[in-house]
């Protein structure tokens, strides 16, 4: 090929991508808003957020995105208290009526209570300038790319921006992909915050050295991976107060289960903190450390049931000087009907976002008469709650407990006769814990050793009462038992359970 067919088919090629580009930036400037408005329907579904405002224009190559939330002021602050008018000033001939000995007049009844005006809501608002075309800001290469920050009040703003040094408090950065999915990532500086403590007077600070997060996304936000670290947060008030959270590190994978229901995930979560340290210095001090926090929760599926496994763990819990590590808890709530819990989660939501009087009976029967019908709906699909491991170190040994729960065959009608669910009680827990454990469980301090003594006496005596029964084993040391409820009858290591011929046999030793 000749140096003109060369120069003259590199034209051709130039033209075509010169005529192509805007094409393609406009395709997919529309992609990526659709993808907006189906995020938008998702946060409408959110019943604690209300989408005030949403501003989308969009330009060949670019688009700007202005989206005001608004939460209930409550979330945040205590609400106001009512307004009580003050009391009539006493008259003058009533007092000398009163003085002579007359019938005195009555006072005029007090002016009814009127409610304190509610706070008015807070508002965010979050603004994205957004670019596209297959080289979007001839950075990268997708769909587009977006910057997002937060903005809030002029009185807020002004905190926050004292509290972050000046910097925007969140910076996110997407990349879309050719596909409706995405990736971004979140960036937060450090940040000190001053703010009134608990006690009358008394002020806290609250600082951290930022964070960071990512994210990982389909189309629709049907499917997410996202992982998120914080090295520290700190809080401290003037009154010997401190808590601190070191090395927080998220990891999550989630996929909707429905179309239509745009907040039910089921998937991963994993949540784990390096330290916790929480310590005061009054009344003499205290300290609380635990080391190597791991939360982990698993939601598996099956057809329209899902089950929640949670799994708590720590390597030391310290209090004061005594370590109670390495401690476990791991529970799960087996065949929910995601739908009906789906349901309720919405519900318990909007009554959440709208606190209501504690004093007003009427308004609060109202709005868990609700709540009430589907957890008894949640209910009849009969399922299950287990505690799968509790465990705690002594110095004597481990203490174990594992437990389950069900109400098995139970109908709407049971809930109107509770005596009915009686007999559809299904219920069996095994425990294990060192004989020394008892002595610690009884009230009181020890104040000498001679108190220390009969405090063990009494522990040995009730031991040998419940051993001899057969309701308990001691195993070298360690206490087990095995108790079991089912149709109405109650078993302790396999025995009828009789609590009157066990206090006899207490009392006899």
């Amino acid at each position: 090929m000749t140096k003109n067919r060369w120069a003259a088919t590199g034209a051709v090629v130039v033209a075509a991508l010169a005529a192509g580009y805007p094409a393609s930036a406009w395709y997919f400037g529309k992609q990526i808003e659709v993808a907006h408005a189906e995020l938008d329907k998702q946060i409408a579904a959110v019943p604690y957020l209300k989408l005030v405002k949403h501003d989308y224009e969009r330009t060949l190559f670019g688009a700007t995105e202005v989206i005001t939330l608004e939460l209930p002021s409550e979330f945040f602050h205590k609400p106001p208290a009512p307004v009580v008018p003050e009391a009539p000033a006493a008259d003058a001939n009533t007092t000398a009526e009163a003085n002579a000995g007359q019938a005195p007049v009555a006072a005029p009844a007090p002016a009814p209570v009127a409610p304190a005006a509610p706070l008015p809501p807070i508002q965010i608002t979050v603004k994205s300038e957004i670019q596209h075309g297959l080289i979007p800001g001839f950075s990268a290469f997708g769909a587009g790319s977006a910057k997002t920050v937060i903005v809030f009040d002029d009185a807020t703003q002004k905190k926050v921006t004292a509290a972050f040094d000046g910097k925007p408090p969140v910076e996110i950065q997407t990349l879309y992909s050719l596909f409706g999915g995405g990736h971004s990532t979140l960036t937060s500086p450090a940040f000190k915050f001053s703010f009134t403590g608990k006690s009358e007077g008394s002020q806290a600070t609250i600082s951290g050295d930022g964070l960071t997060a990512s994210m990982d996304f389909t189309a629709g936000l049907d499917h997410y991976t996202a992982k998120g670290n914080a090295p520290r947060f700190e809080i401290v008030d003037d009154k010997g107060l401190k808590i601190v959270f070191a090395g927080l590190k998220i990891d999550s994978t989630q996929q909707r289960m429905f179309k239509d229901e745009p907040l039910l995930y089921a998937g991963t979560q994993r949540f784990t903190l390096a330290e916790v340290v929480a310590e005061s210095t009054q009344n003499g001090g205290s300290k609380v450390q635990i080391k190597d926090f791991d939360y982990d929760v698993s939601i598996p599926v099956a057809g329209e049931y899902i089950d929640m496994i949670a799994k708590i763990g720590a390597t030391d819990f310290r209090v004061g000087e005594q370590n109670f590590g390495p401690i476990h808890y791991d529970f799960s709530l087996k065949h929910l009907h995601a739908r009906k819990l789906a349901a309720l989660h919405r519900s318990g939501m909007a009554l959440y976002s709208k606190p209501m009087a504690a004093d007003n009976t009427q308004q609060l029967e109202q709005a868990f008469a609700t709540l009430k019908t589907q957890v008894l709906e949640l209910i009849m699909e009969n399922p299950e709650f287990t505690i799968d491991r509790l465990s705690v170190h002594t110095t004597g040994g481990d203490a174990n407990l594992s437990a389950r729960i069900k109400l098995a065959g139970v109908t709407a009608e049971d809930f109107n006769n509770p005596m009915m669910l009686v007999p559809k009680i299904d219920f069996a827990a095994d425990l294990s814990a060192p004989t020394s454990l008892i002595d610690t469980l009884q009230p009181g301090k020890a104040a000498s050793e001679e108190d220390i003594q009969a405090r063990k006496q009494v522990s040995e005596q009730a031991i040998a009462g419940v051993v001899q029964q057969g309701y308990v084993i001691n195993d070298g040391g360690m206490l087990k038992t095995r108790v079991t409820f089912s149709k109405g009858q109650l078993l302790v290591n396999e025995k009828p359970f009789n609590p009157m011929g066990m206090m006899a046999a207490g009392a006899a030793h």
